[in-house]
C-alpha cells in the first residue's frame, strides 16, 4: 500500500510540474508576441516620415506634370524641366500645414516652410486638388497664408470653357463655396463648368483648379454672380505646395517703377 501511494504521489507531482511548465511557456510566448507587436508598431511609426516624404516628392512630380500637360494641350507650351521641378517658370516647394483657421472672416494657414526655404510674400499655395491661398507673412522657418476663405483678398479666376475671368471672393456662408463675380450676362454658364486660375499674375500658373460651377444668378441686374463648389476640402488640408515664380521679382520691380496698381 505504501509503495502504491508513493507512486501515485510521484505521478501527480510530475503532472503538476508539466502543467506549470506548459503554463510558463504559454506566458513567455504571449509576452514575446506582445513585444514583437510593439516593436513592429514603433518601426512603422518611425518609418512614416520617410514614407510621407517620398509620397510628397511623388505628388510633386505628378502635380508638375499635370500642370505642364494642361498648358501643352491648351497653349502648346513646352517649358518643363522635371529635374528642377519647373513648370513654365514656376517652381513648387512642398510644405505641410501647421495651423488652419476656418471660423474667421479672414482665415489663414501656417506652413512649416519659411524664408530659409525660399518662401516669399505673395507666393501662391496649392494642393494636389487646387488653389489654397497666398502667402502673406514669412519668418525664417514658417509662413502664414491667406486662404481662399477670406473677405479681404481674392484671386483671379476664369471659366475654363469660355475663358471669361473675374475676381473670386468668399461670402462667408460656408467653407465649401466661393463665388466668381462680374461675369457678363451674355456668357453661357452651365452647372459643372470648371473654374481655374486666370494666369493674370505670377502668383499662380494659369489653369490651376479652383472648383466647379454649382449655380449662378444675376447680381443687381448687371452681371452674373457664380457660386463655385471648391475643389479643396479646407477642413482636411495637410500637404501643400508653395509656387515660386522665377520672373516675379522682375515683374514686381517693373510695377513699382511705373506705380502700377
Amino acid at each position: 500500500m505504501f509503495v502504491a501511494l508513493e507512486g501515485l504521489s510521484v505521478f501527480f507531482i510530475s503532472q503538476s510540474s508539466y502543467f506549470r511548465h506548459s503554463a510558463t511557456l504559454a506566458k513567455i510566448d504571449a509576452v514575446k508576441s506582445h513585444v514583437k507587436q510593439m516593436t513592429d508598431a514603433w518601426q512603422n511609426y518611425f518609418g512614416l516620415q520617410e514614407r510621407n516624404d517620398k509620397l510628397l516628392e511623388a505628388n510633386l512630380l505628378l502635380l508638375s506634370e499635370n500642370i505642364y500637360l494642361k498648358h501643352q494641350l491648351e497653349y502648346n507650351i513646352n517649358q518643363y524641366d522635371s529635374s528642377n521641378r519647373i513648370v513654365r517658370n514656376f517652381t513648387c516647394i512642398p510644405a505641410t500645414v501647421v495651423e488652419n483657421t476656418l471660423n474667421r472672416d479672414d482665415n489663414r494657414l501656417i506652413l512649416n516652410v519659411g524664408r530659409d526655404d525660399g518662401i516669399e510674400k505673395d507666393m501662391g499655395v496649392i494642393s494636389m486638388n487646387g488653389v489654397i491661398g497666398i502667402v502673406d507673412r514669412v519668418s525664417d522657418n514658417f509662413c502664414t497664408v491667406t486662404s481662399l476663405l477670406n473677405t479681404s483678398r481674392g484671386v483671379s479666376g476664369k471659366l475654363r470653357k469660355t475663358g471669361i475671368y473675374g475676381p473670386v471672393v468668399w461670402d462667408k456662408k460656408d467653407v465649401w463655396h466661393v463665388e466668381i463675380i462680374d461675369v457678363p450676362q451674355h456668357i453661357a454658364i452651365n452647372a459643372g463648368d470648371t473654374v481655374v486660375t486666370s494666369g493674370h499674375s505670377l502668383t499662380f500658373p494659369e489653369g490651376i483648379l479652383i472648383g466647379t460651377v454649382e449655380s449662378y444668378q444675376l447680381d443687381k441686374g448687371v452681371s452674373y454672380r457664380v457660386r463655385i463648389k471648391l475643389s479643396n476640402d479646407f477642413q482636411s488640408i495637410y500637404n501643400v505646395y508653395v509656387i515660386s515664380a522665377d520672373k516675379k521679382p522682375e515683374l514686381d520691380s517693373l510695377k513699382r517703377e511705373i506705380k502700377f496698381r
